[in-house]
């Protein structure tokens, strides 16, 4: 008998023996209290006038919610998105992350672990790790956070190592697709005055899709597999009272064989079966270091932390996501990235003085400070159909570099097809660069309570940004220049933030707000040295949100409902677009934009044991002024009518098309803003004489279709709408020691569409990722 049929089966054993108990009705008789950190204290969520989804460890193990990419369409106002070789991109209200494919741009989202700003993208595809709590602020962060931001922020707390308690839990997971997990997390004390808190966690599963033309794999080489391990050591130190040292270290592993990106154009209509033919491959690692301290001098609390966090990512990549026999005829080549590859490091500091809560006027001033460095490698292969090609591909010579890891060997006789064919082999791109940020800023806030109910925030940050950008190689042109760097790229931004906030209870249960804040988004260099329209510098995102909210609970706090409604001018939107000289795309800037809508969250405890919690979101979203932009999907139509990707003829075709009518994007709206989403969970809790329980529960999820890039073109940006549902059952017996969960992830088996994506190099191809397909998942733990 295997794993997984060894743990259905005793997920059913413990739902029978539950079942023949005598059930007793103990529902709770109000909602929980919630704890947030969003203002960096301790406030109760329903006192904390901001706009925040908490979401607790419990919860995220619930919804099988296992990563960061998972929370698409849990909390409002939240877009994730997977995409290729890349960091994920998130999105809040229409702010994230559009400038996925360039280490100089920064994303909107700020992402945080205990009170570190995460700046390496690459540590966010790591999965969670004996999670507390998720607190997702939705808005400007322009004030007391790490890092500024201008669409949001999520806050990521774990589990904290604890003084004179012995305690932890274990756990082994197993399912379909070969899903299979294993945990153990110990609490140890050390004397009375430390404690050390280990986290071990192994994750692995088949993959979601198949490959279907890789040679030598029967048509099944798997594609969005995962193999990883996780690891996490915290350790805390209280020698006096007012003192608490802490230092933790993690780290993440995982490689696989990449995520299913289907092409539009892939002739197999499965979802599931891509025409590929590369043995693509991907490695991710993560390590990152926190030093933090707090004294406390009795009417304040003074707070000091750093962090060293180093991100590695090694890929090759079929960047048109076809097999070479069904890529010529559409694309005229076949675009293959053999090596993809990035390494950074990044440094924070922050300090903050705060007021002891609950004076007359609560405060926090405090500074932070970001180095940040990445290196870049890409080189990039392209086949077309002269003998020469034709030849290596059918002697094998094709997939010489499919070992991952192993130097390309390729014969020198095989042309590049296009404006490179003076390189030696099929060189279609190549380049390694690095991009450097600095970043320092200082901020103050304080909360003034005029009267028992009425209270005014006013709070401001500065922010200087130092960037520098540097091709090391470009086409191989360090070489002919004797290892002199091909460009040398500089932008420095400075940007005042601030927020005001008025505040009033008009009962102990019933608070509204009012308030005006904003936030950036850093802005960078595009390393494009020959672009005639795309910037060498793009410009910082600057939000500036107005927003009124009220939190609600009535019925002796069985019934909880946050409501609010917001209104998002964005000055200079960040947008990647294509110049009509080729390879010179880049971000660039929309002059005005903005995004409008109303959020509500509710919690009810009904009868019978019941509760539903469910939220939704209302917006639009609109471009307010004019702006030509050249869609990368077009200019991929003119390359193909041309023969192939840039082959010389079509440059002033592409200024035509940037110059068209067609190129306007004002009245377009934003990428990733959904118009409607909403997401209901149903709870059933069945309380058993023994002390045993048993909790039953329904979730359902649904997006209305939007467009996922600014162009706003029905056949390659326009997303259909997304439902799942999911079922969840735990059972935990007497004691609380032993608990087992069977769970059903995607119960209709959709073939949604999660995300899209266009290449805005290469040729330009667009590709849909699907939704993870039908899973049962069976857990069996114990709690000591």
């Amino acid at each position: 008998m295997n794993r997984v049929s060894v743990l259905l089966t005793g997920v059913c054993m413990a739902a029978i023996t539950g079942s023949v108990a005598h059930a007793a009705d103990t529902p709770p008789t109000a909602i929980e209290e919630v704890v947030v950190t969003a203002q960096k204290v301790k406030t109760d969520l329903q006192k904390t006038p901001l706009a925040v989804t908490v979401l607790s460890g419990a919860g995220l193990e619930q919804q099988h919610i296992v990563a960061p990419k998972d929370l698409d369409n849990i909390v409002p106002g939240l877009v994730v998105n997977t995409t290729p070789s890349n960091p994920l991109a998130i999105s809040i209200r229409g702010s994230g992350y559009e400038g996925i494919e360039n280490t100089s741009a920064q994303p909107g989202v700020s992402y945080n672990q205990n009170g570190v700003y995460i700046a390496s993208p690459i540590s966010l595809n790591a999965n969670f790790l004996d999670v507390d709590t998720v607190e997702v602020l939705r808005g400007p962060q322009g004030t007391v956070l790490g890092q500024n931001s201008d669409g949001g922020a999520i806050n990521v707390t774990t589990v904290r190592p604890q003084l004179n308690r012995y305690t932890g839990y274990t756990d082994i997971s197993g399912g379909s697709y070969g899903y299979d997990r294993f945990r153990l997390v110990g609490n140890l004390p050390v004397g009375d005055t430390a404690a050390v808190r280990v986290a071990v966690q192994q994750e692995a599963h088949g993959g979601w899709s198949n490959a279907t033309e890789v040679p030598g794999t029967g048509g099944k080489y798997p594609l969005s597999n995962e193999d990883s391990v996780n690891a996490r050591v915290d350790v805390l130190w209280k020698p006096i009272e007012r003192l608490t040292l802490e230092i933790w270290g993690e780290h993440y592993h995982n490689s696989t064989n990449g995520d299913a990106y289907k092409n539009l154009d892939d002739p197999n209509p499965d979802p599931r079966e891509l025409t590929q033919d590369f043995a693509s491959k991907m490695k991710q690692e993560a390590d990152n270091v926190a030093l933090s301290g707090a004294y406390d001098f009795g009417w304040g609390t003074l707070k000091a932390i750093g962090s060293y966090q180093r991100g590695k990512l090694d890929g090759s990549e079929d960047l048109d996501k076809l097999d070479y026999a069904t890529a010529l005829p559409i694309l005229g080549v076949h675009d293959i990235d053999v090596a993809n590859n990035r390494d950074g490091h990044s440094y924070t500091a922050e300090i903050d003085l705060a007021s002891k809560p609950g004076g007359k006027l609560d405060w926090i001033v405090g500074g932070f400070y970001l180095y940040q460095r990445y290196n870049e490698a890409v080189e990039e292969y392209q086949y077309n159909n002269n003998a020469a090609n034709q030849a290596a591909y059918a002697a094998g010579d094709y997939n010489t570099y499919a070992a991952f890891g192993l130097p390309v060997n390729l014969s020198a006789s095989n042309p590049y097809y296009g404006e490179t064919a003076g390189f030696n082999g099929p060189v279609a791109f190549e380049t390694r660069d690095t991009q450097k940020l600095q970043s320092g800023s200082i901020y103050a806030q304080g909360t003034y309570h005029i009267t028992d109910g009425l209270r005014l925030t006013l709070g401001g940050r500065g922010t200087v940004d130092n960037q520098i950008g540097v091709i090391q190689d470009y086409f191989g042109l360090e070489d002919r220049n004797n290892g002199v760097p091909f460009a040398v790229l500089k932008a420095k931004f400075r940007k005042l933030t601030g927020r005001a906030e008025l505040e009033y209870d008009i009962t102990k249960q019933n608070t509204v707000y009012a308030m005006v804040s904003n936030g950036i988004k850093p802005g960078g260099a595009n390393l494009n040295p020959g672009a005639v329209d795309i910037p060498l510098v793009f410009s910082p995102e600057l939000v500036t949100a107005y927003e009124i909210g009220s939190k609600n609970e009535f019925f002796d706090k069985t019934l909880r409902v946050n409501i609010s409604a917001f209104y998002n001018h964005i000055h200079d939107f960040q947008v990647d677009s294509e110049d009509p000289i080729p390879f010179q795309g880049g971000l660039t800037n929309i002059t005005s934009a903005h995004v409008d809508g109303v959020e509500a969250e509710a919690t009810q405890l009904l009868p019978y044991n019941l509760r539903i919690d469910a939220n939704l979101t209302v917006q639009e979203s609109k471009v307010d002024s004019h702006q030509q932009l050249l869609d990368p999907a077009v200019a991929e139509q003119i390359d193909i009518a041309n023969g192939g990707p840039f082959n010389g003829n079509d440059v002033s075709q592409r200024f035509a098309a940037y110059g068209a009518a067609g190129g306007d994007v004002y009245g377009h709206a934003l990428p990733k803003v959904p118009p409607f989403t909403f997401n209901i969970a149903l709870q059933h809790s069945l309380y058993f004489g023994d002390g045993s329980s048993l909790v039953s529960s329904f979730h359902v999820v649904y997006r209305n279709p939007y467009y996922f890039r600014i162009y706003n073109n029905p056949l390659t940006d326009r997303l259909p709408s997304q439902h799942q549902f999911d079922v969840n059952f735990s059972y935990k017996a007497k004691g609380g020691h032993w608990h087992a969960d069977f769970l059903i992830v995607n119960l209709t088996n959709t073939d949604a569409i999660n995300s899209r994506y266009t290449d805005n190099f290469g040729t330009f191809i667009t590709a849909n990722y699907y939704v993870p397909p039908r899973q049962f998942i069976g857990r069996i733990g114990y709690a000591f």
